[in-house]
């Protein structure tokens, strides 16, 4: 088995541990080990160095995207009226 098939693989788990959470973390992850399966295979092989940079890159990039898309609206929410419960 080539090593972009094994990173398709775990992709592929992560993206289901992903339906399972809801919680957009691991999503971010399977994002990265795609890109890295696309490396090893366009490169035709397997190298620790830059595959790691290309997964925490990817992820990193991915995981901003997806709170900045995926925002709940509560957090958006700004009190129009002094709260009396402010110090």
């Amino acid at each position: 088995m080539d090593p972009y098939q094994i990173s398709l693989i775990i992709s592929f788990a992560l993206a289901i541990a992903e339906l399972m959470t809801l919680s957009f973390l691991l999503l971010g992850f399977s994002i990265g080990m795609l890109a890295v399966s696309g490396v090893q295979f366009l490169f035709n092989g397997y190298s620790l160095n830059r595959d790691l940079m290309v997964f925490a890159l990817v992820s990193m990039i991915s995981f901003w995207v997806f709170r900045k898309l995926f925002k709940k609206t509560s957090d958006l929410k700004v009190l129009a009226e002094d709260d009396i419960n402010q110090y």
